[in-house]
């Protein structure tokens, strides 16, 4: 069986990650392709808790460190933990169910093949710091014009998600 194609999409705060990233795995789920996501969230304030006041809700509540809901159609999981799992453990986690492309969003240092959102002048130092970048997506054409990457303009986006989705299956090598 062939592991799962890690892609990720990247880029600084209110970038438009999320939104890209949304778009891409509607993409595979229109075409019955199972694509998992993964989000880094590196705010502050934490994460709610699953279905506050619920049954999953007590058993967290009372020290499970992992908490899952099985129902028809959907599982739930919630896991609590002090220190960070790294990306390749949950990438392991994700394999396990079989996914055709798990979606990245956020690692940024992270070496798996990605996307790079550049929005301003200054996100364009992203592309001397981050590995192993297959794509960039940019609000400002002119911005990028002379980056040594393939160049996908924001305006374009859903006009080019078939090759997008190429790429981020390993299936369409970038082109220089």
């Amino acid at each position: 069986m062939k592991e799962a194609p890690v892609f990720q999409i990247v880029g600084y705060k209110n970038s438009g990650k999320t939104s890209l990233l949304s778009d891409l795995i509607a993409f595979g789920a229109e075409r019955e392709e199972k694509v998992a996501a993964i989000k880094r969230h590196t705010h502050e304030e934490p994460l709610k808790v699953m279905h506050h006041e619920t049954d999953s809700y007590r058993l967290h509540e009372a020290g499970s460190f992992m908490t899952g809901v099985d129902s028809p159609g959907r599982f739930q999981l919630e896991l609590s933990h002090q220190e960070d799992y790294t990306l390749d453990k949950l990438i392991f986690l994700y394999r396990q169910f079989d996914p055709d492309l798990i979606a990245v969003e956020g690692y940024k240092n992270e070496a798996y093949p990605k996307a790079v959102i550049i929005k301003r002048e200054e996100d364009l130092e992203l592309l001397d710091q981050l590995h192993n970048i297959q794509l960039v997506i940019t609000w400002n054409e002119a911005m990028t014009a002379g980056v040594p990457f393939p160049v996908v303009a924001l305006k374009d986006w859903r006009k080019r998600l078939s090759e997008v989705y190429r790429l981020a299956k390993g299936e369409e090598s970038r082109e220089r």
